[in-house]
């Protein structure tokens, strides 16, 4: 068992932190391009886009509970959250690739394999995502090595998220909407693949400061925090954040392309809005 104290590797912080590379990538530009995608490449009805994308995110409050318990008893000997960085994110990796390179007609077709990819990839992402958030408290007890592990996680979320969501509209519009989406996806993979094997090489040898595995029943512990009121205003909280984060990333492409007619503007009103928030953020 680790010290309490113990300093970890500049190895291990970098690495943790690389993990945010595969969730910053897949947590933008699913938001930014997937809806134009539906609507404005294969014509898909507005309404039905709307709820192809909404659902995915929908099983996550009901996935992510099952993929912590999961990895909360898992007694592999590499790790009880390690192994799912890998497996879940090389998974991902080929399921975000497939996603916007599926048939483009008969409509329907082209909806149900949308549907259906982002509905996988959203299963992937929570037995990757959940693990990997979890682990700053199984690596250290030590208050100022979780708030270095923290700090390289979210500036690498902050990266990721300018360059994957300023790049990915300009590539798409560079190569045409045919190959543009397509490579679209082989890009968002490749960081997924680079956070995930980054995440889980870093990380690798650490022995962890507790193995205490789950209590009680998922129905019992979901009970226990619904009972927090802390709990149910972070909560809250983190709804009206993710509804508004949705929001904003749904309508950049057809602000660009619709309001202010210039396709290539997306790029630059994602890196203004972001970049806003990264400023305003901290004053508030």
């Amino acid at each position: 068992m680790a010290e309490d104290t113990a300093v970890l590797p500049a190895r291990v912080r970098r690495g943790y932190g690389l993990g945010s590379v595969a969730t910053g990538a897949f947590g933008t530009v699913p938001g930014l391009l997937l809806l134009p995608y539906l609507t404005d490449r294969l014509g898909v009805a507005a309404g039905l886009a709307g709820l192809i994308v909404l659902l995915p995110k929908a099983w996550d409050v009901l996935l992510n509970p099952i993929a912590g318990r999961v990895s909360d008893r898992s007694t592999h000997p590499d790790g009880r959250r390690r192994p799912f960085l890998v497996r879940a994110g090389l998974t991902l990796a080929v399921l975000f690739a497939l996603l916007f390179a599926g048939p483009t007609s008969p409509s329907t077709l082209a909806a149900a394999w949308v549907a259906v990819l982002f509905l996988a990839c959203a299963s992937a992402y929570a037995f990757f995502q959940v693990p990997y958030v979890s682990m700053p408290a199984e690596l250290t007890r030590d208050y100022g090595e979780r708030t270095r592990l923290m700090t390289w996680r979210v500036a690498v979320l902050a990266l990721t998220i300018l360059v994957a969501g300023g790049l990915s509209p300009a590539l798409r519009d560079a190569l045409g909407p045919e190959w543009g989406y397509r490579a679209v996806g082989v890009f968002v993979a490749l960081l997924i693949v680079v956070g995930a094997l980054g995440a889980w090489w870093g990380t690798k040898g650490v022995p962890p400061v507790e193995h205490v595995a789950a209590g009680g029943s998922l129905a019992h512990q979901l009970r226990v925090v619904a009972g927090a009121p802390d709990f149910r205003a972070l909560l809250l909280t983190f709804a009206v954040q993710a509804l508004a984060t949705g929001v904003m990333l749904a309508g950049v492409d057809y602000m660009a392309r619709w309001v202010l007619g210039d396709p290539g503007a997306a790029t630059v009103l994602f890196v203004a809005f972001v970049g806003l928030a990264l400023l305003v953020t901290p004053l508030l």
